[in-house]
Parts: structure tokens; sequence; C-alpha cells
């Protein structure tokens, strides 16, 4: 009969941080290509946090009095018409 131990050293993670584990050695080996030949490392995306800090904010006042804007009336184009015999094409 086995003997299961739970605690630190058998916790695995989540999946996020198994992800993380599985795809560090190809970030480090991307960026030792990238540093050997020359080259400059891409444009570090920003992360929730600070694309959450850099928003433009707006107090619930504001957008209570602010008019809604107005929308365009729809015209008649060929992709919000009705088609003819289009009943004829109609699975059921």
């Amino acid at each position: 009969m086995a003997i299961i131990q739970y605690g630190k050293s058998v916790f695995s993670g989540n999946a996020r941080t198994r992800r993380h584990r599985r795809r560090q050695p190809l970030s480090r080996l991307k960026r030792s290509i990238d540093s050997a030949l020359g080259l400059e490392p891409d444009c570090v995306t920003m992360r929730t946090a600070e694309r959450i800090c850099q928003r433009q904010t707006h107090s619930r006042a504001d957008n209570a009095v602010m008019a809604p804007a107005r929308t365009p009336a729809e015209s008649a184009s060929f992709d919000n018409c009705c088609l003819p015999h289009v009943h004829l094409y109609a699975v059921r």
C-alpha cells in the first residue's frame, strides 16, 4: 500500500507555475541567441497591473453626467438588408 504525503516538497504548483517553468528554458535560449547575434530584445509588453495604472479613469459622477454617444441611423446596405428567396435556403 502506497503512502501519499502532502506538503511543500510535492507541490507541483498550479497550471500557471507549471507552464512558466516549462517555458523558462526556451525563453533563456531565445535571449542567449539574440544576445550572441547582437540583436536588441523585443520591447517588453506591460503587465496587467501596469496597464491598469496607466489607463484614464473617470469618476462615476462624470460617467453619469456625460451624454451617451449617438449612434448613426442605419442605412440600407449589402450586409444589413433582407435578401429575397432566403426561405429557399433555410435549413431545418
